[in-house]
């Protein structure tokens, strides 16, 4: 039996393929928003180093060399329940919760402790991340304490002058009421004047400057003596 191959004729053309329809491409966002977007924050600092800031490191509340690029060093201090929940003395409470890790600064397991840390949940109401602030102590400092517990204060461990100090690395602890300037403070928004790296280039600056002004003022003193 044989087997007969129709091919085309030369020169025979096929019919043009069907056209493809264009798929259309949608780029999906994978950023799930987060509660400490777009969120205004401040710097949290005492009266013994005004210009070292609260931040996280190590998985510890700390103090710092201020700088403002560093979001470990900016907090919310989100306000949400400080109607519904105030201290003894009637001071509403606050939370400050920090833009780099969403962590809350909780209260210590008691007094001479470090304060410890915890995910914020805007959601749910829990006293151990509330804090509330004394009355004005002079120049716009406070004593933080815990909401439920006055008589604890947010303090700088040994971060007065009698024991060393501020330094950089100085733990959070909370502590009886003893008046120290490393018990006292403030927020304030954030500035670049503080940033001490900016600090660092606007003094070179100001040395370039007087540099070339001092070397005119000699030119012109010498050339007036000749």
């Amino acid at each position: 039996m044989n087997h007969h191959h129709h091919n085309p004729p030369s020169g025979h053309h096929q019919p043009p393929p069907p056209p493809q329809h264009a798929v259309a491409v949608h780029h999906v966002s994978h950023h799930t928003p987060k509660y400490t977007d777009n969120k205004p924050t401040v710097r949290f600092y005492c009266k013994a180093k005004s210009d070292y800031s609260l931040t996280i490191r190590d998985g510890k509340v700390v103090l710092a060399p201020t700088n403002a690029s560093d979001h470990h060093q900016h907090w919310i201090k989100e306000e949400k329940y400080s109607t519904r929940v105030k201290d003894e003395e009637g001071f509403p409470s606050f939370a400050l919760v920090n833009k780099a890790t969403g962590q809350a600064m909780k209260h210590s397991i008691g007094a001479e402790h470090p304060v410890q840390l915890v995910e914020y949940n805007p959601d749910k109401l829990d006293e151990s991340v509330l804090w509330t602030q004394s009355k004005d102590l002079g120049d716009g400092f406070h004593a933080v304490r815990m909401v439920n517990n006055i008589k604890l204060n947010v303090d700088a461990f040994n971060g007065d002058k009698e024991h060393g100090g501020v330094c950089d690395g100085t733990k959070i602890y909370l502590w009886k009421w003893t008046k120290g300037e490393n018990q006292r403070w403030t927020t304030a928004p954030f500035c670049k004047f503080l940033d001490s790296n900016f600090c660092k280039k606007v003094k070179t600056f100001l040395m370039i400057i007087i540099g070339y002004v001092w070397m005119a003022r000699s030119e012109f003193v010498r050339f007036h003596l000749c």
